[in-house]
């Protein structure tokens, strides 16, 4: 009894990691205009954006438009593209995005 619990929890553990785990959904319209916004900057590489996307998410913050872990989510594709891993901070730029269909 306690190996086939086990089983389930690695079979479900193993699942979450091929197709992909995320808790990006319900995020805000403006938090999914940032994560559209920062796909196309990742995807185009373009550096000299990131600190204006930053600033956006900081002002729409303190709007109250996003909640802070919208802005969590986001500062931390900033932080992964400023860092070089372009293509880590497109997937989950991305991620959030496809997030909002299924």
């Amino acid at each position: 009894m306690i190996r086939h619990r086990l089983l389930k929890v690695l079979a479900c553990s193993l699942l979450c990691l091929s197709v992909g785990c995320s808790d990006y959904q319900g995020i805000s319209p403006t938090a999914y205009q940032y994560a559209k916004a920062l796909y196309n900057v990742t995807n185009r590489r373009r550096s000299e954006k990131l600190d204006q996307v930053s600033d956006l998410i900081a002002a729409s913050q303190q709007e109250g438009q996003i909640t802070e872990q919208e802005v969590e989510w986001l500062e931390r594709i900033i932080e992964d593209a400023r860092d070089g891993d372009w293509q880590t901070a497109q997937k989950m730029a991305r991620q959030m995005m496809s997030d909002q269909v299924e």
